[in-house]
């Protein structure tokens, strides 16, 4: 490649570094990767399907018969046998399981209509902020007067 040629790529170089150190000055950092999801205690718990209730019957069985078995292993025994089993004799398993997930959808319901808690906790944390920013020598009777208020939601 000529002097002439390589000028001309080096002029587009020294171009897009510029442009690359202007839109650097403005970028700002992401503040990290995703947040874990609020998870509330008192959510109903989802229901097991039928496979987890045939491995809570068969898992004390599979282990009495093989002690020597990981974890890992009894897992892999199970689904085997879940896939060996016929139709007709996941039945049990299935109905069971059905009937666990329709209390789950009530109760889900139910809880849902009763609202969650965690929606009004983000309302009250910038207020408390705002107080706290006060520069008067009344912050003591202001933290007071919230006590009271929380007495009042519980």
């Amino acid at each position: 490649m000529s002097a002439k040629e390589k000028g001309k790529f080096e002029d587009l170089a020294r171009q897009d570094k510029a442009r690359y150190e202007r839109e650097m000055m403005s970028y700002t950092p992401a503040r990290g990767g995703k947040k874990k999801k609020f998870k509330d205690p008192n959510a109903p718990k989802r229901p097991p399907s039928a496979f987890f209730i045939f491995c809570a019957d068969f898992r004390p069985k599979v282990k009495g018969e093989t002690p020597g078995l990981t974890i890992g292993d009894v897992a892999k025994r199970l689904g085997e046998m879940w896939n060996s089993t016929a139709a007709e004799d996941k039945q049990p398993y299935e109905k069971k399981a059905a009937k666990l997930k329709e209390k789950y959808e009530k109760d889900i319901a139910a809880y849902r209509a009763k609202g969650k808690p965690g929606s009004a906790a983000p309302g009250k944390a910038p207020a408390k902020a705002e107080k706290k920013d006060d520069d008067d020598d009344d912050d003591d009777e202001d933290d007071e007067e919230d006590d009271d208020d929380d007495d009042d939601d519980e």
